[in-house]
């Protein structure tokens, strides 16, 4: 089966508003309509090892959840899995946003809903960063280990600190090169950008969207 193409714009505004049914709509239905909504949007979208992946977490979760909770000492435990597990389904197909669209995909799509150009510019930048923030991630690792620093228990303040100072730094490296490849590619000019890529809403993307809101408006319902 060909993978479809999803507007991102149906999986931002899909993470904006599933949590904040949880307001309103009973948490197991939605946990179970969530999971199930996630898993065929993936299917879609031929990410099949993102669904394995979504299922051995939650399922991992779960298992945390019943066995801590029934164990004195460890609630709190299972109440912080609980509520984790919540977010699963959002996580993986925010996750997606990382990794099958790029920069220029993002900007064209959230630029259609007429939003402040500086918030659309964050929300790209912020997405978009994670990916960086892994790699420099890997690359402070590997420095610690060629000069046989180890991360221990013993003293967790001082390792993290290990991390955390030189990720800082990257940091700030990081959002000078951002900010002038921004300004070199005209991100800051005054008139309409045009983009290579034409994300525009489809037939599919109102399909996905309605089936979504049917299944949320079920929870009202179902009780």
């Amino acid at each position: 089966m060909k993978a479809l193409k999803i507007n991102p714009i149906v999986i931002i505004l899909i993470n904006i508003i599933a949590p904040t049914m949880y307001i309103f709509i009973s948490g197991r239905y939605l946990q179970i309509y969530l999971v199930s909504f996630a898993t065929c949007l993936l299917v879609l979208m031929g990410r099949f090892k993102r669904i394995l992946a979504l299922w051995i977490v939650y399922a991992l979760m779960f298992f945390g959840y019943y066995f801590s909770i029934n164990v004195e000492g460890l609630k709190f435990v299972g109440l912080f899995l609980i509520v984790l597990v919540q977010a699963v389904p959002c996580l993986a197909l925010a996750s997606i946003l990382i990794t099958k669209y790029n920069s220029a995909q993002l900007l064209s799509s959230l630029e259609t809903l007429h939003v402040p150009r500086i918030l659309v510019v964050a929300v790209t930048i912020t997405l978009k960063y994670i990916p960086t923030f892994k790699r420099e991630f890997g690359y402070i690792l590997e420095s610690m280990r060629l000069r046989g620093i180890k991360f221990t228990w013993k003293r967790p303040i001082k390792s993290f600190q290990y991390f955390i100072v030189p990720q800082l730094f990257r940091c700030a490296a990081l959002a000078e090169e951002v900010t002038a490849a921004g300004l070199v590619k005209g991100i800051d000019a005054p008139v309409k950008r045009t983009s290579f890529y034409e994300e525009k809403v489809t037939a599919l993307d109102i399909s996905i969207l309605t089936v979504f809101a049917v299944g949320l408006i079920g929870g009202f319902i179902w009780r």
